[in-house]
């Protein structure tokens, strides 16, 4: 998706739900979205998972796996800046505190995620 520029007009709520969805399913959450475990993928595991959601022209000729590790690696490190008051939530949460509007503008989103069962779970 990255190599395709799809996520191009939508980073922001994308970073924004990372943080959120790691908040809620990591056991400890930082800041520093490490991509280390991008080098650990080989090429059978991507064969195995990644191939069959491909179309068949996506999954003929070359698949440089390295090269998409390293695009994927730049767009989440470009991705992954967070702003200071996704700084600021990522803190309160791991300070037991739940500030769904830190993270969030759109008080439609707000409101449907600050009763979120994971969220209070892990604050309390």
């Amino acid at each position: 998706m990255a190599s395709h520029n799809l996520l191009v007009d939508k980073t922001v709520e994308l970073r924004k739900s990372v943080v959120f969805y790691a908040s809620i399913s990591r056991d400890s959450l930082d800041v520093d979205f490490s991509t280390e475990a991008i080098d650990s993928l080989s090429f059978q595991k991507i064969k195995r998972d990644l191939f069959p959601v491909l179309s068949k022209t996506e999954r003929q000729g070359k698949y440089d796996l390295e090269e998409k590790k390293k695009t994927a690696k730049q767009f989440i490190n470009e991705l992954m800046i967070l702003s200071e008051n996704e700084k600021e939530y990522v803190h309160k949460f791991r300070a037991k505190e739940y500030r769904p509007e830190l993270l969030f503008d759109d008080a439609s989103v707000i409101e449907r995620i600050r009763e979120h069962p994971m969220a209070l779970w892990k604050c309390r």
